[in-house]
C-alpha cells in the first residue's frame, strides 16, 4: 500500500467519524476513542550502538536509565503490559448501532436498578452509561429515616416539668394529644375533644372538599395552603392514594374564598339552580328529538299511504255456503264485505 492509498482511506475515516458527530450518534468518550486508535503510531525512538554488555542497549536520549535485560528495548514495555497486536476496525459496531440486545439489562420497568446496589457487577454491562456520583444511602440515614417515619405516629418525649407541657386547645387541661392531628396536621388537639368536635376536626376526602366546599384541584394540591394525610386508596392497591383534610382547614379557606357560610349557601343555591336548568334544557333537547322523529315516522308513513295505498284490513260477513273437501273436513266460505275477497275456511 503506498502513501496516497493510506492518505485516501485516513481521509475517509475523518469524513465518516465528521459525520457521526454531526447525527449525534457519538458521546465526546467514544470520539476520543475513535480518534486515539485512528491516530498514526509513534515510531520507537533509535538505538545508540554503545553497548554495556552482550543484548543490553541503552538509547542516547535517556543516558540516565537503568540497563535493561536482554531481549528488552527501550521503546517496547514488558511482555505482560503488551497489547495484543491486531488490524482494529475504523467504525466499531457500537458505532452504528442505536439498541444492542447482547448488552441490555432488565430493569424491572425502571424500578429496579442494580448499579444502585453496593455489590454492582461493573463487568456486565456499559458502566460509564450509570451516574457513579450519586451517593449510596447510608446505615445511618436509613435509621435516621425510620426514627422520623416512627415519631409521625408517636408522641414527643414528656417535658421536663408538667407545667411546661403544651395543653389541649380546647379542653386546656390534657397534654397527652392525638397523634395524627398533633404530627400531621399542627393541631394540639386531644382524642376526647377530637372526637366530642367532629364538626371541627374530622377528616375530609379530596372528593367531599370539592362538592361540599366547592374547591379546586389546584387548590387541594397546593402544599402550603392545607395539611394532608396520605394513605392507601381503600378501593384497590394500584389506585392512586388517598389524601385526607382536616375540616376546619378546609372551612377556614372556603368561608374566606365564598365570603363567610351565608356565601357558602349562595353559592351551592346557584349551583344547583344551573344544575337545573340544565337537566331542564337537556329534557327540552330530547323531547324536541323525539318530536323530530314522530314527525319523520308520520311524513313516512304518509308517503307510504301515497305510493301503495292505505292498508287494509278485511271485514269478513256471515258464512256464505258450506262443502267437503277431499279428506271430508266441512269448508266455510267467508266473503269481506269491502273488497269481496272470498276465503275458505275448516269449520271445526
Amino acid at each position: 500500500m503506498n502513501a496516497a492509498q493510506k492518505a485516501k482511506i485516513e481521509a475517509n475515516r475523518k469524513l465518516a467519524l465528521e459525520r457521526l458527530k454531526q447525527r449525534g450518534l457519538l458521546n465526546k468518550l467514544q470520539v476520543k476513542s475513535i480518534e486515539s486508535r485512528n491516530a498514526p503510531p509513534t515510531k520507537p525512538l533509535p538505538t545508540t550502538n554503545k553497548v554495556t554488555k552482550p543484548g543490553s542497549y541503552i538509547t542516547e536520549s535517556n543516558a540516565n536509565a537503568p540497563v535493561l535485560e536482554q531481549g528488552q528495548r527501550g521503546d517496547v514495555p514488558p511482555t505482560s503490559e503488551k497489547k495484543k497486536q491486531y488490524i482494529r476496525p475504523s467504525v466499531r459496531a457500537q458505532d452504528y448501532i442505536d439498541y444492542d440486545f447482547s448488552t441490555m439489562q432488565d430493569l424491572h420497568g425502571g424500578y429496579i436498578n442494580p448499579h444502585d446496589r453496593g455489590n454492582y457487577n461493573s463487568s456486565y454491562g456499559d458502566e460509564s452509561s450509570y451516574d457513579n456520583t450519586r451517593n449510596l444511602k447510608t446505615l445511618e440515614d436509613w435509621k435516621q429515616e425510620q426514627k422520623a417515619r416512627r415519631n409521625l405516629y408517636e408522641n414527643a418525649p414528656p417535658p421536663e416539668h408538667i407545667s411546661l407541657a403544651i395543653k389541649c386547645q380546647e379542653c386546656h387541661i390534657n397534654i397527652e394529644m392525638d397523634p395524627i392531628l398533633d404530627d400531621v396536621f399542627k393541631l394540639h388537639v386531644c382524642k376526647q375533644c377530637a372526637k366530642a368536635y367532629p364538626q371541627k376536626y374530622s377528616l375530609l376526602t379530596k372528593t367531599e372538599c370539592k362538592e361540599d366546599y366547592f374547591l379546586t384541584e389546584d387548590e387541594l394540591a397546593d402544599l402550603d395552603l392545607f395539611h394532608r394525610l396520605e394513605k392507601p386508596n381503600p378501593h384497590s392497591g394500584t389506585f392512586a392514594r388517598m389524601q385526607l383534610f382536616v375540616r376546619c382547614e378546609i372551612e377556614t379557606f372556603a368561608f374566606k374564598k365564598w365570603g363567610g357560610e351565608d356565601g357558602l349557601d349562595k353559592e351551592w343555591e346557584r349551583r344547583e339552580t344551573q344544575k337545573t336548568k340544565r337537566k331542564e334544557q337537556l329534557y327540552k333537547k330530547e323531547i324536541n328529538t323525539m318530536r323530530l322523529k314522530t314527525r319523520a315516522q308520520e311524513f313516512t308513513k304518509r308517503l307510504r299511504e301515497k305510493k301503495y295505498g292505505k292498508l287494509h284490513k278485511h271485514q269478513y260477513g256471515e258464512p256464505i255456503g258450506t262443502h267437503k273437501d277431499e279428506d271430508g273436513n266441512v269448508m266455510v266460505k267467508r266473503r269481506c264485505i269491502e273488497c269481496g275477497l272470498e276465503v275458505d275456511e275448516i269449520d271445526i
